[in-house]
């Protein structure tokens, strides 16, 4: 029926459907011409379906919502100029199944596909199938088993024979536990009223419309709600700030969805109106600490002395700053560690990556043949050895940052106000100890708000190891148990961090993350999230004890290496003499 057509389906459809007739092209013989989004829409219009619709086209596959944008498309004359071009006609419901009607025969089509799914509210594994009666009659599936008859129980090998209704398109034995969890939501469905279902949702993405606006959040989806689905797409300016955001919810238990610089939204029954202010609010304080993360602060601050708050510009407080460094009101604290020989470097499983080099200092001369008046050495070690700095190209989240290397990134932002989290004590008692949200709110709560545009530093006194490396990475003697046991942020943590705006997070541990952070999910969250946030990572840090919680600046620079992803730095902190 396919060989040598053309299906049509299109750029937005959801990607498995795409996947499963990439594969079956060539098994059957079809083209599969994917429809493309017209310059500068969000999704595929009717139009561009119809002006790639021709009679060589045997089937076409129309996604009535849209996964990408919750576009609805207008069926009617697609199905008409279909029928005219002698097309098989199938839609995919699945994003809308369950919340908006839909009548499989007007207008008439030849089939309906649909997950279990979404507003089905069921569970995995199981899905829905409608075939045209007539139509049904006449295809035979690929794939057939003794559920394909009309007798299951006919063991006859030469009399196989399909059933003569929908239940052809059965296989092997039925996925019974999948169908069977979902039958507490067909239950639920058939006691609703879905207008009033519709009703609400459209009520709810109203406000989320409202609100939206109110931010200029552009809205990717229709804005009329004749043509959308349940679900409403906001655009944000780039991928971190919605990862931001949607990270802020999470910490606040609210859940929502985002695809690069989309976030998705989907109010349901259970949604109370309220929420969507709350989730709103959270969004705002969210973009607005990030974004005040790059602002200037203004040519003119605002300082207290003796009791006398007096206006100071830049040029008076950089004047005042040096006469207190010179007169030990204000001293440097140094926060590295030494590098050499014996620096802890981490380790990594044979299987998984290449390690760094343990560090070596060679000598050149001192004061001999090779230099008599001079001595000096050069060095061979890794970005990342001692206490070093993690750019965000150091991870895969960060790859696409131009100013992601430590040669092209802003060092305005690296010299910021640092605060000190004190969690020595709970490390001490176990090493395995994570930073929460609700440790670094009750820590705000005690010492102030954290501020966009700082750094925060975990204390864990775990530099008082470092002169043995095995203390130091303190592995796990299981030789199958990948990891260390170290202390470090938890996922949720590092999404409230970032809901702040911070500029970077640091830890005295050998990396960013807590030494099991394999096994998170997504895993090594600090890395991941960090970077794919264009922040910084600083490793190895020392003598956090001698910085107060807040109060301090935090000097981070790393070293300008052709596109670095790190380097060893010499990490210093002001802090007001006691």
């Amino acid at each position: 029926m396919l060989k040598g057509k053309r299906v049509l389906v299109s750029a937005d459809c959801f990607p498995s459907l795409h996947f499963l007739l990439t594969g079956l092209a060539g098994k059957m013989g079809f083209t599969l011409h994917t429809v493309p989004l017209s310059e500068g829409k969000p999704w595929v219009e009717a139009d561009d379906f119809l002006a790639a619709w021709g009679r060589d086209v045997g089937l076409a596959l129309l996604t009535w919502v849209t996964s990408t944008a919750s576009a609805r498309i207008d069926l009617e004359p697609l199905v008409a100029h279909g029928r005219e071009m002698g097309s098989m006609i199938g839609v995919d419901i699945t994003q809308a199944a369950g919340l908006i009607p839909f009548d499989a025969t007007n207008p008439k089509v030849d089939f309906v596909v649909s997950t279990s799914l979404k507003w089905m509210c069921g569970t995995p594994g199981a899905g829905i199938l409608h075939v045209d009666k007539t139509l049904a009659l006449e295809l035979e599936p690929e794939g057939r088993g003794w559920f394909s008859q009309n007798n299951p129980f006919s063991w006859d090998l030469d009399k196989f024979e399909y059933s003569p209704d929908i239940r052809r398109f059965d296989s092997g034995t039925p996925g019974s536990v999948a169908a069977l969890a979902s039958l507490p939501a067909l239950k639920w469905h058939s006691e609703q009223n879905h207008s009033d279902l519709a009703a609400w949702n459209r009520k709810l993405v109203d406000r989320i419309i409202k609100r939206a606006d109110a931010l200029n959040l552009p809205l990717h989806s229709p804005r009329d709600a004749e043509k959308r689905g349940g679900s409403v797409m906001l655009r944000f300016p780039d991928k971190p700030e919605a990862s931001a955001v949607v990270g802020a919810l999470g910490v606040e238990g609210y859940s929502v969805d985002f695809r690069g610089p989309l976030m998705r939204l989907s109010p349901g029954n259970v949604t109370e109106e309220a929420t969507i202010d709350t989730v709103f609010d959270i969004a705002e304080q969210t973009i607005n600490r990030r974004r005040r993360r790059y602002a200037g602060r203004g040519d003119q601050m605002r300082v207290t002395t003796q009791g006398e708050e007096i206006s100071m510009t830049p040029s008076g407080i950089l004047g005042a700053l040096g006469e207190m460094l010179l007169s030990g009101e204000v001293k440097v604290v140094d926060c590295t560690a030494t590098l050499g020989p014996n620096t802890p470097i981490l380790r990594l499983p044979k299987d998984f990556a290449k390690n760094t080099p343990k560090v070596e200092i060679h000598k050149i001369s001192e004061y001999d043949a090779d230099g008599p008046f001079f001595a000096w050495n050069w060095m061979k070690l890794g970005e990342h050895s001692g206490t070093h700095f993690d750019a965000p190209h150091h991870w895969i989240s960060g790859k696409d940052f131009e100013d992601g290397y430590t040669d092209t990134m802003d060092m305005q932002r690296i010299i910021a106000p640092v605060n000190v989290i004190d969690c020595s004590a709970e490390s001490a008692k176990d090493p395995d100890f994570l930073l929460t949200p609700e440790h670094v709110k009750a820590w705000e709560a005690q010492h102030g708000e954290i501020n966009p545009g700082e750094w925060v530093v975990m204390r864990t006194d775990w530099d008082k190891r470092s002169h043995d490396e095995e203390l130091f990475l303190n592995d796990d003697p299981d030789p199958y148990e990948d990891g260390s046991h170290s202390p470090g942020p938890t996922t949720e943590c590092i999404d409230y961090l970032l809901s702040k705006g911070i500029v970077g997070w640091g830890s005295q541990c050998i990396g960013t993350d807590a030494g099991m952070a394999g096994k998170f999910s997504p895993p090594y969250p600090a890395h991941n999230y960090l970077h794919r946030d264009n922040c910084f990572g600083l490793a190895s840090l020392a003598n956090l004890d001698q910085l107060p919680p807040k109060g301090a600046i935090l000097m981070a620079a790393p070293l300008k290496i052709e596109q670095g992803t790190g380097s060893p730095i010499r990490a210093l902190a002001l802090v007001p003499h006691a």
